[in-house]
C-alpha cells in the first residue's frame, strides 16, 4: 500500500527553504578563486548565484488538510464529515539535543537533481483537544524534477522548477487516537500503526532574495497507508511518462504514477501539469485531458475526461494534491493488460516540458536562456502526452542517490535512509508488468550521461563524471525474483585524487551515474553514486597541514557560518571558553540523519571526518603555519 490507497488525506500550503548557492559550481571549490555577484553563466561560473548566505533550512510554515478519502474512496471535504479535514500541518523540531528543523541540501555540484530533505518532522493536529498525528519523514531525494513553467520559461531559473518527493512517516505518535472522532485517523492507525506513506509536490519557489516572500514555495501532499517491505520512495504499481512509444514529441506534461483498484483508476497528476508563470502562477490550459486505454491500438478514450479546464485542474490540485479517481467500469478489464495514456486536446499549442539536464540547470538557478535545446510546442490537436511502455513493464529503484567510500562501514539495515556513507550499496529495484510483480525479468544496467551545466570554451555542452570506472564496481545486469525484485550492488574500490579530472580537483570524490531497462525516471539518471576519494591515514593531524585546508573550503562556500564560528580560524576553532571543540566534535559524531549533523551538506567523507575528530582528540595541535610571502 502507498499514499494512493485509501484511507488517505491531502494537505496544501507553503514550504520554505534557504539553501546556500555558492556551492552550485565546481569552480567555486577552488580556494584561490574570487567570487562575484554577477549572474552565473558559461563565462562566469564563479558567481555566488542567488543566495550566498543560505543556511539550508527546510520548513513547512503553513499548511492545512484539505480533504480525505475513506476506505470506499468517497471524498470528505469538511470537518463535519471527518475532523482530519481542516487539521493544521506544522513543523516540529526533530532530534536533540540540539533539536533543529529539517535541511535541504544537494548531493554534489555535478548532481543537483538529487537534492535531499533530511530531519523533517510534521504534526497534523485536528481541532479536537489533544488529537494529533506526529511523525519523522525518512530522508528523501527529489524525483521527477522538471521545468514546470510552460517550456521552463520565465527566464527565472529555480522559480521555473517543479518536483516531487515521496517517503514514509516513521516514529509515529498517535495522540488522542482513542478519543478522536476522526474515522480516517482511526482507520490509518489500524492499517499502519508504525509507518505511513507520504508524498509532496513542490513548485513556485521564490528565489528573489529582495522579495518579502523569498524562500517560499507552493506545497501539496498526501498521506496514506504503508505496508512494511514496500518501496518507500516510489509507487511500485504503474506509471505514465513522456518517453513511452505512444507519446508525441514535445509533451507539455510530466510523469505520473497510477494504479488500478478494482474498476477505479487512481492517478497522481499533482506534478504533471505546467504553470504559465513563476511564483506559484496559474496552471496552463491543456484543454480536455482524458485517460486513454491502449493509445497506440484501440485508443479507447475514457469519458468523462479527467478535467477540461485549467480551473478544474486547479480545484483538484488544491483539494486532493492533484490525485484523480475515475471509475472505468467495463474498461477496467481492458486496462488490466493494455497501456494507459493521457491524451490532451489543447485550445492552442503548448510548449513542451523541460526535463533531464535542462531541468537540473533550471533548479540550480540558471535562466532558461542557458538551456541547450529548448523544447518546441505541442500541436493544438489530440495528442498523447504521457503513456506506459507498450510492454507494460516498469522498473524503479527505491534509492536514487547513495554515498560510498572504501573505509566506510558496510551496508546495513540502517542504510535505508540513503544518507549514510557505506563501503558498498545494496539498492532495491522493483519491476512490475501492468502493476503486478514481474518475475524472472532480466534488467540491464549501464552508465548514464551527465552534462555539465556550463558549456566548454568552444561553446559546446560536454559530458562529465563516470571517470575512472576502475574506482567502483557496478552490476551490468540483474534478474528479478519471483516477487519482481532485485538488488543492485555497488562496491567502492578506491579513488585517488590523481585519478580525477582536473575540473573536480577541489571537489571531494567523483560521481557515477547509471540507468537501467524499463526506467521511467525523467532525469535519465535513476541511480547516482557519490564516491569519496582516498586520503592517506594520519594518526597525528595538525591544524595547518591537515584540518585547515578542509574547513577553509567550508568557510568560503558557506559564509553564513562565520556569524556563528569562523571555521578557517584556529583560535575560533579551539576556543574552549565557548566549548567550541566539544560542539564541533558532537556535531560531527551525530548520525547523518540528524538535522544538527555537521556539515549540513553531508559531503564530508568518513576519512576526513575521522581526521578532524582525531585532531580534536589529540588536543588540536596547530602545526606549522605557512610562510607569508611579502613584497618589497
Amino acid at each position: 500500500m502507498s499514499y494512493l490507497d485509501a484511507p488517505r488525506f491531502h494537505f496544501s500550503g507553503q514550504f520554505w527553504t534557504n539553501p546556500s548557492t555558492i556551492n552550485n559550481a565546481t569552480e567555486n571549490y577552488n580556494p584561490t578563486e574570487k567570487y562575484n555577484n554577477n549572474p552565473p553563466s558559461d563565462i562566469n561560473p564563479n558567481s555566488v548565484w542567488w543566495n550566498q548566505m543560505g543556511q539550508a533550512f527546510f520548513k513547512v510554515p503553513a499548511a492545512k488538510v484539505t480533504a480525505a478519502a475513506g476506505p470506499d474512496g468517497a471524498l470528505l471535504q469538511t470537518a463535519a464529515q471527518d475532523p482530519i479535514v481542516g487539521a493544521t500541518v506544522q513543523n516540529v523540531l526533530q532530534g536533540g539535543p540540539p533539536a533543529q528543523f529539517g535541511k535541504l541540501v544537494d548531493l554534489d555540484p555535478d548532481q543537483q537533481a538529487r537534492s535531499l530533505v533530511v530531519g523533517l518532522s510534521l504534526q497534523f493536529s485536528t481541532g479536537e483537544p489533544g488529537v494529533s498525528l506526529t511523525g519523522d519523514v525518512r530522508p528523501m531525494t527529489i524525483i521527477d524534477l522538471w521545468g514546470r513553467v510552460t517550456g521552463g520559461g520565465g527566464g527565472a531559473g529555480i522559480a521555473s522548477a517543479g518536483a516531487m518527493f515521496q517517503s514514509v512517516l516513521e516514529n509515529l505518535q498517535w495522540s488522542g487516537i482513542a478519543t478522536t472522532k476522526s474515522a480516517i485517523l482511526k482507520q490509518l492507525h489500524s492499517l499502519s500503526p508504525n509507518t505511513l506513506s507520504i508524498k509532496f509536490n513542490f513548485d513556485g519557489y521564490n528565489g528573489d532574495i529582495t522579495s518579502p516572500q523569498f524562500g517560499t514555495g507552493r506545497l501539496t501532499g498526501t498521506v496514506g497507508p504503508y505496508t512494511a517491505g514496500e518501496p518507500a520512495h516510489f509507487v511500485a504499481k504503474r506509471r505514465v511518462f513522456q518517453g513511452a512509444e505512444a507519446v508525441a514529441a514535445n509533451s507539455p506534461m510530466n510523469a505520473a504514477p497510477f494504479q488500478l483498484s478494482g474498476t477505479k483508476l487512481i492517478i497522481d497528476l499533482g506534478n504533471s501539469v505546467p504553470t504559465t508563470a513563476i511564483n506559484q502562477g496559474p496552471f496552463a490550459n491543456l484543454g480536455v485531458v482524458s485517460a486513454v486505454v491502449d493509445p497506440a491500438g484501440a485508443n479507447v478514450v475514457i469519458t468523462p475526461p479527467l478535467f477540461s479546464t485549467a480551473q478544474q485542474y486547479t480545484t483538484q490540485y488544491n483539494l486532493t494534491a492533484g490525485i484523480f479517481t475515475v471509475d472505468l467500469g467495463a474498461n477496467a478489464a481492458k486496462l488490466a493488460n493494455k497501456p494507459l495514456g493521457i491524451q490532451i486536446v489543447p485550445p492552442a499549442p503548448v510548449l513542451g516540458a523541460v526535463i533531464g539536464t535542462g531541468a537540473m540547470q533550471l533548479k540550480t538557478g540558471l535562466p532558461y536562456t542557458e538551456l541547450e535545446s529548448p523544447p518546441g510546442p505541442s500541436p493544438a490537436a489530440a495528442t498523447v502526452a504521457l503513456a506506459e511502455f507498450q510492454s507494460g513493464y516498469f522498473a524503479c529503484v527505491d534509492l536514487n542517490a547513495v554515498r560510498m567510500e572504501p573505509i566506510a562501514p558496510a551496508w546495513s539495515a540502517s542504510s535505508v535512509s540513503g544518507v549514510d556513507v557505506t563501503s558498498n550499496a545494496q539498492i532495491l529495484l522493483v519491476a512490475t508488468q501492468w502493476g503486478n510483480p514481474a518475475p524472472n525479468l532480466a534488467i540491464n544496467i549501464k552508465t548514464a550521461i551527465n552534462q555539465y551545466q556550463f558549456r566548454n570554451s568552444q561553446g559546446q555542452p560536454y559530458n562529465i563524471n563516470n571517470d575512472p570506472m576502475s574506482a567502483i564496481s557496478a552490476p551490468t545486469q540483474v534478474t528479478t525474483d519471483a516477487n519482481g525484485r532485485a538488488t543492485l550492488t555497488f562496491n567502492a574500490i578506491g579513488l585517488d585524487q590523481s585519478q580525477k579530472p582536473a575540473r573536480r580537483e577541489f571537489v571531494d570524490g567523483q560521481l557515477y551515474l547509471f540507468t537501467h531497462d524499463y526506467s521511467m525516471d525523467t532525469s535519465g539518471q535513476p541511480v547516482t553514486v557519490l564516491l569519496f576519494e582516498n586520503i592517506p591515514a594520519n594518526a597525528n593531524p595538525t591544524w595547518w597541514q591537515d584540518v585547515q585546508p578542509i574547513l577553509f573550503q567550508y568557510a568560503r562556500l558557506y559564509p553564513f557560518m562565520r556569524s556563528l564560528i569562523d571555521l578557517s580560524d584556529y583560535s575560533a576553532m579551539t576556543n574552549s571558553a565557548f566549548n567550541i571543540p566539544a560542539k564541533i566534535q558532537g556535531a560531527l559524531s551525530l548520525p547523518r540523519t540528524h538535522p544538527a549533523y555537521m556539515p549540513v551538506t553531508r559531503d564530508l567523507s568518513v576519512a576526513k571526518t575521522n581526521l578532524i575528530l582525531s585532531w580534536i582528540k589529540n588536543g588540536m595541535p596547530e602545526g606549522t603555519a605557512p610562510t607569508k610571502t611579502t613584497t618589497a
